[in-house]
């Protein structure tokens, strides 16, 4: 990675990696990538600037010690400000405040405090601007000594209000010598843009913007393990990352490589007789998976107590109907009273006995992957102490308005029982059983690894783990798991380059090796192809001139690959009706031309990137597809009106109305082939009729009917 400063390893750093568990091997890995990705991005001695890092992680990997070691870099490196916006659930930001309360050790030392920790601050109370004027004036203060400036850590949740409070109350300050770290922790999840193609933006969306608009000089960094919709759909600049980083966990952890193995002993099926129909009444008993999943469940936690290796759980993730939540919470009740009064009662009794030998059924499947078990009678011993000790909670936000918060050691053992609550973000302590009775849904690739949970440090107890999944969903992520592996040694190879990632992206709609990835991608509303074809005509007009004079270098690689000859369907001597055509330009040129063409507006970078990635998946099903290039009016100057913003309606000349005029520019297209209209002209704002822009490039597309609906046809094909 092309690093633009190289920042100080401070007490900070140190102390955070210092209070991990890690080998000192693992501790200076930590400390490295987090001075990589700190100096990749602005330069606190450089102001203002502005830069945005893209951080990719494993689910469950370390990303949160990561950036709490980024935040200790920060302000050992003299970063007054630092915002973390995490989680758009309360539950999420409390588990991550928290945990950063930890691992800074905040009321740790003696003296000033190196930090100020605050939650969600509230713009109606002036408690939390006085707390961020005199920080900023502390930090300003040259009669300080460094360790006298404490830096301000603002967590705030992903939320509308939330964020447009603390942006109201960053907006009454001048905060233009001001170094600030913002971190985006899930940034895949509603930071996007989803009213893109609805020419709007989403609320969540246009909070960020503005809070990035109101801190001129920060780092933005962008956390998740699902990183295909900022790399690829790209929807807004302002989101779009200028660097990434590709974090590797330490030595404990297990990921998809491991438990998705071929004829992995850890992962289990779950039967199609055991997945309640949609919608309809539930059985009376549990499915019989579940049970089995139970009892693996409880040999491991008594196993865990009689070693004293700490408490296990369970988590239970069927569909999102609550009504099906309940059903589980109740079926887990039933089964664990059962099973301790058959546990308890007389050595002869009947119950007991039966008790006893499904237990041990379940004690030598657990025995072919941890040889370490006690013997079973002391499991026996210890089960019902297991049943006992284990907390059953449904949850969800059923009859209350936030999601339940756990103090995960009020108990030995925890059974969870929830949909959305778990899909993400949310750590399961100590999680060895997993049971998904749940299919792929739309087959989103970054929703499906989202739901692993079962991901993490468990090295120590991995024999103890299990999966049951329903059958889709295992094949699908044994699909993601090969993707993933993929994705990111061409990230890392990139990030090692310094090549911009625009190169990357190339690859994302070229290679075959990356398909699972553009097979989801492409049913995204941000980038679906219309079923029906037609036309799509860039929106954003006017670009800064760095970016029209790298269009004007695309466009002209692209003329260079095809061989223009006038058109002669429509017969003029007027030269703004005159134009050139390339009939049999081969696709791979216009994709290695088009990718790298800079959008402003974010409509156009999101319709013209689904184009690309459907274009892609075409090409790959037949390598000698051909488009059709028109260079429109070439010889001729034309102007055309823009809007105040830069965006522009319609700047195709229409059609003459009468007979033997001109056809209209959408005349001109292949009802076979992909066409592409390449137009310039010079740019006037409305409002004032000045000149904004000349010989400004502009894009339309043409895809027919039939390729539009077979493509999407091969694309889909296999998704539910």
């Amino acid at each position: 990675m092309t690093q633009k400063w190289q920042p100080r390893r401070g007490e900070q750093a140190l102390g955070v990696v210092a209070r991990t568990k890690l080998d000192a091997g693992a501790q200076e890995a930590l400390l490295r990538s987090a001075t990589q990705i700190l100096g990749s991005g602005m330069d606190p001695r450089k102001l203002p600037d502005r830069a945005t890092g893209l951080v990719v992680g494993y689910v469950q990997s370390g990303k949160t010690l990561s950036f709490t070691t980024v935040i200790g870099l920060a302000r050992d490196n003299g970063f007054p400000l630092v915002i973390l916006v995490a989680g758009n659930k309360d539950n999420l930001l409390t588990q991550s405040h928290q945990r950063l309360h930890k691992d800074l050790d905040v009321d740790g030392g003696e003296g000033l405090p190196a930090w100020i920790m605050e939650k969600n601050p509230k713009v109606q109370d002036g408690q939390y601007e006085q707390l961020l004027r005199q920080t900023i004036a502390n930090w300003r203060d040259t009669t300080r000594d460094p360790d006298e400036k404490p830096t301000l850590l603002l967590t705030v949740l992903k939320q509308n209000q939330r964020l447009d409070a603390l942006t109201k109350l960053l907006r009454k300050l001048n905060l233009a010598d001001v170094p600030a770290l913002v971190i985006d922790d899930e940034a895949d999840q509603a930071s996007l843009n989803t009213k893109v193609n609805q020419n709007d933006e989403s609320t969540t969306y246009t909070r960020l913007r503005e809070l990035r608009d109101a801190l001129p000089s920060h780092t933005f960094l962008q956390y998740t393990a699902t990183p295909q919709a900022p790399l690829l759909i790209n929807i807004a600049d302002i989101l779009s990352p200028d660097f990434v980083h590709v974090l590797e966990p330490g030595t404990g952890y297990v990921g998809g490589e491991e438990f998705f193995q071929r004829q992995s002993p850890y992962v289990e099926t779950i039967p199609a007789v055991d997945i309640p129909p949609q919608n309809a009444p539930l059985p009376v008993d549990p499915p019989h998976s579940l049970v089995l999943a139970m009892r693996l469940f409880y040999v491991g936690l008594a196993a865990s107590i009689i070693v004293k290796s700490g408490r296990r759980s369970m988590l239970i993730h069927p569909a999102r109907e609550r009504l099906v939540h309940l059903a589980n919470v109740q079926w887990a009740t039933a089964a664990k009273d059962a099973w301790y009064g058959a546990l308890t009662a007389p050595i002869n009794d009947p119950d007991r006995k039966e008790a006893i030998a499904e237990f041990k059924k379940a004690y030598d499947e657990l025995a072919t992957t941890d040889q370490t078990l006690p013997l079973f009678d002391q499991i026996v011993e210890k089960l019902p102490r297991a049943l006992r000790g284990t907390t059953i909670i449904e949850f969800n936000t059923r009859g209350t308005p936030k999601t339940p918060e756990i103090n995960w050691r009020n108990a030995e053992g925890w059974i969870l029982v929830g949909g959305q609550a778990v899909d993400r973000g949310f750590t399961v302590d100590s999680l060895s059983i997993t049971y998904m009775p749940r299919g792929v849904g739309v087959g989103n690739a970054d929703t499906i690894q989202q739901r692993a949970r079962f991901f993490g440090y468990k090295r120590k107890y991995l024999g103890l783990c299990r999966i049951f999944l329903e059958a889709n969903l295992r094949a699908a992520f044994e699909d993601y798991v090969e993707h993933e592996q993929t994705m990111r040694t061409e990230l890392k190879q990139l990030a090692d380059s310094g090549a911009n990632l625009h190169t990357w992206r190339r690859r994302l709609i070229l290679d075959p090796a990356l398909r699972p990835c553009r097979r989801t991608i492409i049913s995204d509303p941000y980038t679906r192809a219309r079923a029906s074809g037609g036309w799509t005509q860039q929106r954003g007009a006017l670009v800064s001139p760095a970016n029209r004079l790298a269009n004007a270098a695309v466009l002209d690689k692209l003329g260079k690959a095809a061989s223009f000859v006038p058109d002669t369907t429509y017969v003029s001597k007027e030269s703004a009706q005159q134009h050139l055509v390339a009939h049999n330009v081969p696709m791979q040129a216009v994709v290695d031309a088009l990718v790298d063409y800079r959008f402003e507006e974010a409509r156009d970078t999101a319709a013209f990137t689904g184009l690309l990635v459907t274009i892609g998946e075409a090409l790959r099903q037949n390598p000698n597809l051909v488009a059709a290039v028109y260079k429109m009016r070439p010889t001729a100057s034309g102007r055309r009106e823009i809007h105040d913003d830069g965006t522009i309606d319609n700047f195709l000349q229409g059609r003459t109305d009468r007979e033997g005029g001109y056809p209209g520019d959408t005349f001109y297209h292949r009802a076979d082939r992909v066409t592409v209209q390449l137009h310039a002209y010079d740019l006037v704002l409305a409002s004032g009729k000045e000149l904004a822009s000349k010989q400004a490039p502009l894009l339309v597309f043409h895809i027919p009917q039939v390729l539009a609906k077979d493509w999407l046809v091969q694309v889909q094909s296999g998704q539910q």
